[in-house]
């Protein structure tokens, strides 16, 4: 099947804070310590960059964490790659802190991923590490701390450090590059990102290519390589004064890689358009990735949820808990996978008002959702930790809300919109984001409460929505009969 996916990058975990008496306990901890540090997005199996060196760091200030005792990982040794061993101490760290960490989240065991949960727990311990410090001390790392500061009027990409070379399955959404923005003393307003391929592999190998922020959410759409190797994001964002993101691009590979294998693209940040002048160094370029045709990584279908109403329902003004949308998703082998979030974009006619509490509920535990940062019609739940479910298992996900007195004569519909952008699926063993299709309840654009492909086919084409919602009318409610006395 010619489908396009994403991977979201992120899985939502959830990472405790530690004693602080305990924090000099431990030999090297001084010296080991990060702080202070501040982390500001998610981390999993595959992430790379500055905040997974920190981690590594805080990990190997205490024995019963150590990520290894000697080599890579081990202290004086850490890097700024979050593989297998960075897994398992992270697991280790929830499961002694697992009335902190999982049990609030109805988990048993450590999942091994930082979420926004996780960020402000490490953000909090190491305020109260540098609490303990003298005044001394701290003077003396803020005057060594590098200071960047960007001019009024600009924005600056810089790099952060790329991602670890490693290989690029078909079917999986490998990360290519990561870049920082950061705006000056106005707020930015980033308008177009170009990406090019280069490096020796051909446009063929990639199905699209995705936008994602620090919190693993999708900017836009994805987006494909044009004739002259380019590919253009145009969903605008901003970037508010003074403020510094980073951002993440991701590759969704073909299903079929026999004809590349052994290349090794890479993708770069060829231009950006934005609302003032761009400083820094462009093109800016990605780590090489090694295209290979045999590693077969996990993936997931998709079906009607049990709880989908199924058909076009009429719901009243006030009306609660009410079931908008749902799918049943699967895990395939040859892995357990894990899910972060997703985005259900609302089509109906309704506006934000006319609703509220709007959650999505998996296996019966319900996650607020929030409205995404870049629509309006976007309401995106983060599962922390994420729910992970094991290959030949199925977990039923659905979205409810309330009804407000304004909604009268308008529709509601909660759609997903793309294949995978909007739903965010890793596997737990080669760690790379995996692909969603259809494995039933498939029909063409115009059906509801339905997965929507070329054909009507499971073997078509996905098109967009990937799966179009059950659509519920909002009555205002009638009398039926006035009566006299």
């Amino acid at each position: 099947m010619n489908a396009q996916a994403h991977g979201g990058t992120f899985s939502a975990l959830a990472i405790a804070a530690l004693l602080p008496v305990l924090f000099f306990s431990f030999a090297s901890a001084e010296s080991l310590s990060p702080c202070p540090y501040s982390w500001d997005k998610n981390l999993k199996v595959g992430s790379s960059g500055p905040d997974v060196l920190a981690l590594q760091k805080l990990l190997n200030t205490f024995p019963d964490t150590l990520i290894a005792d000697a080599g890579a990982g081990s202290p004086g040794n850490e890097s700024n790659f979050l593989g297998a061993k960075t897994k398992q101490a992270i697991i280790k760290f929830q499961e002694k802190y697992a009335s902190e960490i999982l049990v609030p989240n109805g988990l048993a065991k450590g999942t091994g991923t930082v979420g926004p949960s996780t960020r402000a727990k490490l953000n909090d311990l190491c305020k109260e590490t540098v609490s303990q410090t003298s005044s001394e001390q701290k003077d003396e790392s803020a005057a060594n701390a590098p200071v960047a500061a960007p001019q009024a009027d600009m924005i600056t990409i810089r790099d952060p450090g790329q991602p670890t070379s490693l290989i690029a399955p078909a079917s999986a959404t490998p990360l290519f590059l990561t870049f920082d923005l950061s705006a000056g003393s106005g707020d930015i307003i980033v308008k177009e990102i170009t990406i090019e391929r280069v490096g020796l592999g051909a446009d063929a190998a990639f199905g699209s290519f995705g936008l994602y922020d620090e919190d693993g959410l999708q900017i836009g759409n994805v987006v494909s390589l044009n004739a002259i190797h380019r590919a253009v994001f145009r969903t605008p964002f901003k970037i508010q004064a003074g403020e510094t993101r980073n951002f993440e691009i991701y590759a969704n590979m073909q299903t079929d890689l026999s004809s590349y294998d052994s290349q090794i693209p890479a993708i770069q940040i060829s231009s950006i358009v934005a609302s003032s002048p761009v400083e820094g160094v462009l093109p800016l370029r990605g780590t090489t990735q090694k295209i290979n045709s045999t590693l077969v990584v996990g993936g997931a279908t998709a079906t009607l949820s049990q709880f989908d109403p199924a058909s076009a329902t009429t719901r009243y003004v006030n009306d609660k808990e009410i079931k908008f949308s749902g799918i049943r998703i699967s895990a395939n082998s040859p892995e357990d996978i894990t899910l972060a979030n997703i985005v259900w974009t609302q089509s109906g006619s309704a506006g934000s008002a006319d609703f509220a509490n709007i959650a999505t509920v998996v296996n019966d535990v319900s996650y607020p959702a929030i409205m995404s940062p870049y629509s309006n019609k976007e309401y995106v739940s983060f599962f922390e930790p994420g729910i992970v479910f094991k290959k030949g298992e199925t977990i039923d996900v659905y979205v409810k809300g309330d009804l407000t007195v304004t909604g009268a004569g308008r529709t509601v519909e909660f759609d997903i919109r793309d294949i995978n952008d909007e739903v965010s699926l890793s596997g737990n063993q080669y760690g790379f984001a995996v692909w969603l299709s259809p494995a039933g309840n498939t029909d063409v654009a115009g059906a509801h409460s339905a997965f929507l492909t070329s054909d009507g086919t499971t073997d078509g084409t996905t098109v967009m929505p990937f799966f179009s919602g059950s659509i519920v009318t909002i009555s205002g409610g009638a009398a039926t009969s006035i009566g006299k006395n």
